[in-house]
């Protein structure tokens, strides 16, 4: 427990280190592997099957995801919560995307480009293309997404191995599970960039 009463939660990096270690258990225990990658009998009284799906099922899923949901995706996209221009433009969004775009903000390239959009235009073209247009994009990159789980899958069951062994008796507990399991994913996503 923390000063604060609230328990503690792996930094990015010991998240790592965590993750690491549990890669390490299921290269070298067979049994430990076999529980995250098929499944283990447990529960009152089911058998649980694997903690993650395998990655062609992972991409099947994704693609039949999408295609089930690209009739809400098209009335989701072509009627808005919020006016997508205005949001664009929130101070709160240029600095969620200045990292990446420092250049674009810099020059106010973005700024131009935004102001010179029409979104009813944007919103009719949508709406022309079809909900298929969502569906079909998804599909045509199952081969992507394939290979993008299976170069993750192996980090994405320690992380979900190793979240799974945190105390969840509190509401504290539960929460600083949550926080551990985001580091976790930033730990992965610092590794897949080379960091």
């Amino acid at each position: 427990m923390a000063d604060s009463g609230f328990p503690f939660v792996p930094s990015i990096a010991e998240m790592r280190d965590l993750i690491d270690g549990t890669l390490e258990e299921m290269e070298n225990d067979e049994e430990f592997r076999h529980e995250l990658t098929e499944g283990h009998t447990s529960g009152n009284p089911m058998t649980l099957g694997p903690r993650l799906p395998s990655p062609e099922d992972w991409a099947d899923l994704q693609v039949a995801g999408a295609t089930a949901n690209a009739t809400k995706w098209l009335n989701r996209t072509t009627k808005p919560k919020k006016n997508f221009k205005e949001e664009a433009l929130r101070a709160t969004s240029r600095a969620r995307y200045h990292d990446s775009m420092e250049r674009v903000l810099r020059e106010e390239v973005w700024e131009g480009g935004m102001a010179l959009v029409d979104e009813s235009e944007t919103i009719a073209t949508i709406q022309k293309r079809g909900a298929s247009v969502y569906s079909k994009g998804v599909e045509d990159r199952k081969p992507k997404i394939l290979r993008r789980v299976k170069e993750l899958h192996a980090d994405r069951l320690a992380l979900a191995a190793t979240v799974d062994a945190l105390p969840v008796g509190t509401d504290a507990e539960r929460e600083a599970k949550m926080i551990a399991n985001k580091r976790g994913l930033q730990a992965i996503g610092a590794k897949r960039r080379g960091g």
